[in-house]
This record gives structure tokens, C-alpha cells and sequence, in this order.
């Protein structure tokens, strides 16, 4: 009975290898068959898709990320044509009204200082010469005018003396010699007045016309400072101040390299931080589902809180603009953000 039973196990165990080895054939030659039929090209059958068994259910919201920036900007131009000589103010750095954020330097005014200033040192040298020589003229004219007036003093005292004289000699009541001496004195003092009263008057004349160069060169003095004092002003241009509160978000150019006035945007700063949008660029297909005036939610990372409201402005090319109000003023241009948008 053992031998039987023995012998029994020992033909269940052989004809299960039979079979065992009989499956692996056959998986191993459907692989070939897989192989090659896969290597001419073919291809397999695959089972349909969860997806295509099922119609796709319509999406309620999206949910895109998007970088957030100001809504209102202001545009600073160079304060002149030039080379920048330096920045102040970097990208993303927060700036306030008054503040200098830049230098532009232009050499042909550096230059034009200095032939002026030059010009001006000439004019009051001038100036300070023409003093001097009319309070020097103004010295003599009046010496001379002081001997004019002795002379006409006693021009006029001998002119009495001559004619009181001529006329007593007429009448026989003084000396033709008396007579004479009188005439011979008149005449002298008349020479010495009209020489002296010419003096006086060149002196006086001359006085005027240093006067009238005096005021002339004042005049150009004053041209020369106004000149100067422009000049200055522009130099004191090269400075540029910011003009409002706010952050800077863009700046053109490099220390050293040249700038023009017409450089609009040479500084961009975005100002009513409070007043922010978030810059989307969805795919097409997104893209044709959405409409301005659907309401979003915004999330800013690193920001605590469910969100903030707000809502889609405007579609932009490939861009939707997002717009809301911050309530945070860490919340900042340049921050990213993730916006859900109600499509219903």
C-alpha cells in the first residue's frame, strides 16, 4: 500500500512540472511573437482609457501661477544728455520722494563751467579796476574843478578891478600904467581859468565815461554770473531724484555708459503699493475660458491668510491681468502668486 501511495505522489509532482514547463513555453513563445511583431512595425492592443470611456466633466475653476507687480507706474527720464556716472537705486529696492537715486554727468558742461567761472574772474577784475580809477579820476576832476573855481574867482575879481580901472583912466582920475597893469592881470587870470576850467572838465569827463564803462561792466557781469549760475544748475542737474514714494522695478543702462533725455523709462518705480494685479499666461485652451470681470482668488506665497479677492481686469495677448487691492504692504511687486479663477 506505502509503494502505491508513493508511487501515486511521485505521478501528481511529474505531471504538474509537465504542465508547469508547458505554460512557460507557451508565455515565452507569445513574447517572441509580441517581439517580433512589435519589431516590423506593428502594434499591440492596449485597453481603452479611463477617460475615453467616460465624457470629461466641466471644470468649475483654474488654478495658474502668476507674478505680481503694480498697477500704476511712473517713468523717470535722465536729468540730461550724458554718462551715468552712478546708480543709487537698485531693482526692487523701496525709495522715497526727494531721494537721489542717480548722477548723469555731462563734460561739456564741466567744461563750460570752467571757461565761465574764468570769464567771470575777468569781468570783476575789471570792474574792480574801474573802481579803483574812478574814485582816483573822481580825486583829481575835483582838484581841478577846485583850481577852476580860484581861477574863475579871481578871473572874475580882475575883471571888476580892470574895468573900474579902464574907466577911472577914461576920466582921467587914475594912470594909463594902472590902467595897464589892471589889463595885464585880467588877461592872465582869464588864461589860467579857461586852462584850468578845461582841466576840470576832461577831469569830469572823464570821470562820466569811466562811470558809463563801470556800468557796462557790471552788465557783463552779471551776464557772466547768470551764465554761471545756469551752468551750475544744470550740473546740479545731473542729480536725479526720485519723484514719489514707491519701489523701483526697472532702471536702463550701466555706470559709465551714455543716456539721453529722451530715455523715457530709464527708471520705472511702481507707486500705490496697495493697488496690485498679478500677470497670468495660461495655455490656449485655459485661455479661451476666461473673460474679464470673473472673480479670482489670490494667494501669495509666504503670505498667511485663505486669499485675497480680486478680479480678472483684462486678457492681454497671451496674458490675463488679475487685479486686486493688497491688504498687506508686504506684499510687494515681483512676489509670485497662485490665482484660482471661477470659470461659473
Amino acid at each position: 500500500m506505502r509503494g502505491k501511495a508513493r508511487e501515486g505522489c511521485y505521478d501528481r509532482v511529474m505531471r504538474g512540472k509537465r504542465l508547469g514547463l508547458s505554460s512557460a513555453a507557451v508565455l515565452l513563445a507569445a513574447a517572441a511573437a509580441g517581439y517580433a511583431y512589435w519589431r516590423r512595425g506593428g502594434t499591440l492592443p492596449m485597453a481603452a482609457p479611463a477617460a475615453a470611456l467616460a465624457p470629461a466633466a466641466p471644470q468649475d475653476e483654474v488654478s495658474l501661477p502668476g507674478r505680481i507687480r503694480a498697477q500704476h507706474l511712473i517713468d523717470v527720464p535722465p536729468p540730461q544728455d550724458g554718462t551715468i556716472s552712478a546708480f543709487f537705486a537698485d531693482i526692487g529696492q523701496e525709495v522715497y520722494e526727494g531721494q537721489l537715486i542717480a548722477r548723469v554727468t555731462n563734460e561739456s558742461f564741466e567744461t563750460a563751467q570752467q571757461a565761465t567761472a574764468r570769464a567771470v574772474e575777468a569781468a570783476q577784475a575789471r570792474l574792480n579796476s574801474l573802481e579803483s580809477a574812478v574814485l582816483a579820476s573822481r580825486l583829481e576832476a575835483s582838484r581841478a574843478r577846485a583850481e577852476a573855481s580860484r581861477a574863475r574867482g579871481d578871473y572874475d575879481r580882475l575883471e571888476r578891478t580892470q574895468r573900474r580901472q579902464e574907466m577911472l583912466y577914461r576920466e582921467g582920475a587914475a594912470p594909463k600904467l594902472a590902467a595897464e597893469r589892471a589889463a595885464r592881470e585880467y588877461e592872465l587870470a582869464q588864461s589860467e581859468y579857461r586852462g584850468l576850467e578845461g582841466v576840470a572838465t576832461r577831469s569830469e569827463d572823464r570821470v562820466n565815461q569811466i562811470l558809463r564803462d563801470m556800468d557796462a561792466a557790471k552788465r557783463a557781469l552779471d551776464e557772466k554770473n547768470a551764465e554761471l549760475e545756469d551752468i551750475k544748475t544744470r550740473l546740479g542737474a545731473s542729480e536725479l531724484l526720485s519723484p514719489a514714494q514707491g519701489i523701483v522695478v526697472g532702471r536702463k543702462g550701466d555706470p559709465g555708459a551714455e543716456v539721453t533725455v529722451d530715455r523715457k523709462d530709464f527708471f520705472q518705480i511702481a507707486v500705490d503699493l496697495n493697488l496690485l494685479e498679478v500677470v497670468l499666461e495660461p495655455e490656449p485652451p485655459v485661455l479661451n475660458l476666461l473673460k474679464a470681470g470673473q472673480a479670482a482668488l489670490i494667494v501669495v506665497a509666504d503670505q498667511p491668510g485663505d486669499g485675497i479677492l480680486g478680479s480678472l481686469r483684462a486678457l492681454e495677448k497671451s496674458q490675463a491681468i488679475i487685479a486686486f487691492t493688497s491688504p498687506n504692504p508686504a506684499i510687494k511687486p515681483g512676489q509670485t502668486a497662485q490665482v484660482r479663477i471661477k470659470l461659473k
